[in-house]
């Protein structure tokens, strides 16, 4: 008896000395590797050459689907930091995942530093790998439409974790805008919403998905492009608005994905010319410098848009735009191309960093930053740099690694069970109804219900329903009203005109029941029928076009949209 009281005690003592122990031990450890991820950026900064830290602040775009000479080139001799993919070099999943194995290759052989691989993929109209590599989503506005955080921090996770699998580490999303002018030809749907609260809410959700997938989701595009009715695609957009103005709404969401461990902001090629009179906000100190660094706090990194947008091609010279860029603050100069103008942009920055026009302090400082997040990320290790010592990583970033595929496969599970998956439960609940509510069909709206579809999608929604289906090629094709029938039409942007005049032409009271379905810019100009609705997707994915249909037909009732809107008059 006395001997197992001993054995008791002995027991009591030693359990609590080991977790003790193990506890110290892990806290050393996690010490030693967070004093490890700090110190090697800085490390294989001090050791690169100024052509290699000027290489590794240009990201460059590709000609096609596979590395031709010359982008090897680039990515040996050029040491880029990072390619962005658009959808001429995305073909299959083997060709996507080979190229983007190929870049890493080349670029670890040549200097150890793996790539930061970019890509637009915000969902809905802008979509570069396709639905056999992707899920593909509705976009920012409709996620924004549902007011439902958990679906942007869900679509924002499984885009990541699903680009990630490709090789695709780097998201050009998501745009934390606010749309709040209706005439804005380039925004409009690829923003969350017309309020500040709405975007920072939905925006910051979506970063930290994407953010647990181990990738970077990158804010775009500061301090807000929304209030604009020119592309700056195309020329130079200017915002006249006073800090405290922008303040009150566009910096909003900013701000809020800051405070929440933003990782990377893309810059707006915008003038806001009450803050810098003389220069665009890409190449601005006063907006990058003094604002989103010293003011806000920002921390991370700071990337540029396209450098060959007609914003600021049009009105630089290639090798000063570059410099003026960085002068400015950014980290990162984005081009959409290689060759001849990341040439002439990568030798103007060595020249100015030559003379002392350009501060290599501040080029350490930017390298650093880039490559202290392909650490974080797990790059380094995931592409096998001969640059850390693997088995001081392997543990903490496997563990990494399966947390997210854990995370993955809960996800995909939890919306099985709804007997939804995640794109479909988004695209239904996205959908609203333009300028009033809809109150669902029923058999006391019509007697015998016609879907008139364009899309094969569509037809596939409506095809159990209880309604004839006649397919259109447009809205010119349709019959004449019949006040027993309800129409259900799908249109297309080209369709509008038509459409307006044919409500304009109904009767002021009663006339036919009449839904149109529209996937495009719900801030373009679109008349309401007197009896029935314009239900909008914001979004023209296969899922998005079903939902509409399937809205349509059902006895749910569907809210008005929450969008500030044009006067119809």
């Amino acid at each position: 008896m006395k001997l197992n009281v001993f054995f008791r005690n002995v027991l009591l003592v030693l359990f609590p000395a080991v977790f003790i122990v193990y506890a110290i031990y892990s806290a050393g450890r996690e010490y030693y590797f967070e004093k490890e991820m700090a110190m090697s950026p800085a490390n294989i900064v001090k050791a690169m050459t100024l052509e290699q830290k000027v290489g590794q602040i240009l990201h460059i775009g590709i000609a096609g689907k596979v590395i031709t000479p010359e982008i090897e080139k680039e990515i040996v001799e050029g040491r880029t930091g990072g390619v962005i993919l658009f959808a001429k070099n995305l073909g299959t999943v083997d060709e996507i995942k080979n190229l983007t194995r190929q870049l890493q290759k080349k670029s670890v052989e040549s200097g150890g530093i793996p790539l930061f691989i970019t890509s637009d993929q915000e969902g809905g109209r802008v979509l570069r790998v396709g639905q056999e590599g992707t899920e593909q989503f509705p976009g920012a506005m409709a996620l924004g439409q549902t007011n439902n955080p958990d679906y942007a921090h869900d679509v924002g996770f499984v885009t990541a974790y699903e680009l990630r699998r490709l090789g695709i580490n780097f998201i050009l999303a998501p745009v934390m805008d606010v749309n709040n002018n209706p005439a804005n030809p380039v925004i409009n749907t690829r923003s969350f919403g017309s309020t500040p609260d709405l975007v920072a809410k939905m925006g910051t959700a979506y970063q930290a998905g994407a953010h647990q997938a181990l990738s970077t989701a990158i804010i775009k595009h500061f301090p807000g492009h929304g209030d604009t009715n020119i592309d700056s695609h195309l020329d130079l957009p200017r915002i006249s608005k006073s800090l405290e103005e922008l303040e009150k709404c566009e910096i909003i969401p900013f701000r809020r994905a800051i405070e929440n461990g933003a990782q990377a902001v893309m810059t707006a090629h915008i003038l806001f010319d009450r803050l810098d009179p003389e220069n665009p906000a890409t190449l601005s100190s006063k907006i990058l410098k003094d604002y989103l660094r010293a003011k806000l706090g920002y921390r991370g990194l700071i990337m540029t848009d396209s450098m060959e947008m007609k914003a600021i091609a049009a009105r630089y010279g290639r090798g000063q735009a570059a410099r003026l860029a960085f002068l400015a603050g950014a980290d990162i100069i984005l081009l959409t191309s290689s060759g001849r103008i990341s040439q002439e942009m990568r030798q103007a920055l060595l020249d100015g960093f030559r003379s002392g026009e350009l501060s290599v302090k501040d080029l350490d400082i930017a390298v650093e930053r880039q490559i202290a997040l392909k650490f974080q990320k797990g790059l380094f290790f995931a592409e096998n740099s001969p640059l850390i010592d693997m088995k001081f990583y392997r543990g903490y970033f496997e563990l990494m690694f399966s947390k997210a595929d854990a995370q993955y496969e809960n996800l995909r599970k939890k919306y099985i069970t709804t007997g939804f998956s995640l794109n479909e439960t988004v695209s239904l609940e996205a959908v609203s109804s333009l300028r009033k509510e809809y109150g669902g069909w029923t058999s006391a709206n019509v007697k015998q219900c016609v879907v008139f579809y364009q899309s094969e999608e569509s037809r596939q929604a409506a095809e159990k329903s209880p309604c004839r289906l006649v397919m259109i090629a447009g809205i010119q094709n349709l019959p004449s009203l019949s006040d027993t029938e309800g129409w259900i039409v799908e249109l297309s942007e080209r369709d509008l005109f038509g459409w307006n005049s044919l409500i304009k032409s109904t009767p002021a009271a009663g006339g036919p029941w009449l839904v149109g379905l529209f996937s495009g810019n719900p801030f373009l100009k679109i008349e309401i029928p007197n009896r029935g609705a314009l239900l909008v997707s914001f979004s023209p994915t296969v899922q998005s076009r079903k939902a509409l249909v399937q809205a349509a037909l059902g006895a749910k009732s569907i809210r008005k949209a929450d969008l500030v809107l044009s006067d119809l008059n």
